[in-house]
């Protein structure tokens, strides 16, 4: 019998829950546990049940084995493949569904869009090439997230707008 390494397990799991795009809120709700139990697991004070993992490992369509024995990176179309590959499940499609979460929305789409990666833009411009996809976020909440990820966008002031911010991809 394998030993369980319930840390990797758990970091596997948000890593997936990351590239899936699907929310902390869209998690807990499939796993029918609390939004605040989902933040306790990530800030080490709780663990998955077996049963919350392997409900994972079913939406994340990987293996207990896999996920309890070595880091997994997923593709940068994870999310692409969930939705291929559930789309006749309506559970796991719904969620899939839904807007990404924020975090989703600027490390696998903004930072890889061709306006963004060649200028300056605007949050309002950010939000366009969001709304492109069909993700609506609003601005204060794209602000906020943009400024939580300095590591890899760099922020600037507008030359010509008082109170304006420009952001681009830092290199």
């Amino acid at each position: 019998m394998a030993i369980l390494n319930k840390e990797l397990i758990t970091k596997n799991l948000f890593v997936l829950l990351e590239f899936s795009g699907i929310s902390d809120i869209s998690y807990a709700n499939l796993l029918n546990v609390s939004s605040k139990q989902i933040k306790r697991i990530k800030k080490g004070e709780a663990e998955f049940s077996i049963d919350n993992i392997n409900k994972s490992c079913d939406f994340f369509k990987e293996s207990f084995d896999r996920i309890n024995n070595k880091e997994i990176i997923p593709d940068t179309n994870y999310r692409k493949k969930l939705l291929d590959i559930h789309k006749d499940n309506t559970e796991y499609n719904a969620i899939l569904e839904k807007r990404p979460s924020i975090t989703y929305a600027i490390n696998f789409e903004l930072l890889n869009n061709e306006k963004f990666l060649k200028g300056k833009l605007t949050v309002k411009e950010i939000g366009e090439i969001f709304r492109d996809k069909g993700w609506v976020f609003t601005s204060s909440y794209i602000s906020l997230a943009l400024k939580r990820n300095l590591d890899k966008i760099k922020v600037e002031p507008h030359l010509n707008k008082k109170a304006v911010f420009v952001y681009s991809k830092k290199l």
